[in-house]
């Protein structure tokens, strides 16, 4: 096992060197109603793995986390009888068969579409506190993991930052299809705040690290005789 480590580890310093792998990072937001400021955030990094110029899949690994908006009840007089407090979090592996269209290797701007799939670890927790006319509050903390298949798309442009290097960022509009309200509403007491955050939209950006470029000398022009 240590060995094909090692292995691994060559190869892939091997292919950065080359530039046929380019690690990445990045961060988006995703629309969503029911969480706190209507969205949730994401975090990532991965790699990206150059097989032609019109070719390039990745693998990444990302966390989305959030807070629900809190939920109260109120009995006939306005006086609120309960608070429930939940939040969720999914930690995400995920591979992107990705196509560069207009990708000529030359330094300029192209455009990228990036279907993806993933495997989700989804993680939901509440907190319910009931009140009572004799002003005690029964307080249950609940939680809930699951495991899910998703797929998504994402479309956007890839800009390169410099002639000199050929590090990169990607603006990307996202179609995502991790559905974390369907954990969230299997805690024991969704009933009646049952949500779905199945195929929401969102924005984010990835920096690829490049090595710096090679620049080629420019040609002398020869005098031209007196």
């Amino acid at each position: 096992m240590k060995k094909i480590f090692v292995i691994l580890l060559f190869t892939m310093s091997l292919g950065i060197n080359a530039q046929l792998i380019r690690p990445f990072i990045g961060g988006s937001l995703y629309l969503q109603w029911d969480f706190e400021k209507s969205k949730y955030a994401g975090v990532n990094a991965g790699a990206e793995f150059k097989i032609a110029p019109y070719f390039m899949p990745e693998a990444e690994c990302s966390y989305y986390f959030g807070s629900i908006e809190d939920a109260s009840r109120y009995n006939s007089e306005l006086v609120e009888t309960s608070l429930y407090i939940r939040s969720v979090s999914a930690l995400n592996f995920s591979f992107c068969p990705k196509i560069c269209l207009g990708n000529k290797n030359d330094g300029t701007n192209y455009v990228v579409i990036l279907p993806r799939y993933t495997l989700s670890k989804i993680s939901a927790e509440g907190s319910f506190s009931k009140y009572n006319e004799s002003d005690n509050t029964v307080v249950t903390d609940e939680s809930q993991t699951d495991i899910q298949h998703s797929l998504g798309l994402g479309i956007g442009i890839n800009v390169f930052l410099s002639s000199e290097t050929s590090s990169s960022l990607c603006l990307i509009l996202y179609y995502n299809g991790v559905n974390m309200g369907k954990v969230i509403n299997e805690l024991g007491h969704s009933s009646g705040y049952e949500f779905n955050s199945n195929g929401v939209l969102g924005a984010g950006f990835n920096y690829y690290f490049g090595k710096r470029t090679i620049k080629k000398p420019k040609a002398l022009k020869k005098p031209e005789p007196l």
